[in-house]
């Protein structure tokens, strides 16, 4: 009897010390992320949350969005700044924005969320 709760403690002790040395790995990753804090990002005046988004095919760098509050929004560098440029249309929301694959100076909007 005493062998085998002799085993038993260092079958306990084994998973103890294998559970705490894997706890205390992180990956690098989790180091990184573990100091960040949440930020908007996006359009600077929030016009509502962005219900569609599309990135121009040829110029990675040119994003379009869309806000259920209405209006299309564009970036030309990566997201950091943004400008209206569907904001005086007779419209409630914008749910969908399209690039046209052949033309893609060509920008499709769909309306509505």
């Amino acid at each position: 009897m005493k062998t085998f709760k002799l085993l038993a403690l260092t079958i306990l002790v084994l998973f103890t010390t294998a559970s705490l040395a894997q706890e205390e790995k992180k990956s690098a990753l989790e180091h990184v992320m573990e100091k960040m804090q949440p930020r908007n990002i996006g359009p600077a005046g929030m016009s509502g949350r962005i219900t569609c988004i599309a990135v121009h095919p040829n110029q990675p760098s040119t994003i379009y969005a869309g806000s259920a509050s209405g209006g299309l929004w564009i970036s030309k560098n990566n997201g950091q700044t943004w400008s209206p440029i569907f904001e005086n249309e007779a419209v409630a929301s914008v749910g969908a924005v399209a690039i046209d694959p052949n033309h893609p100076d060509i920008i499709y909007v769909g309306t509505g969320d």
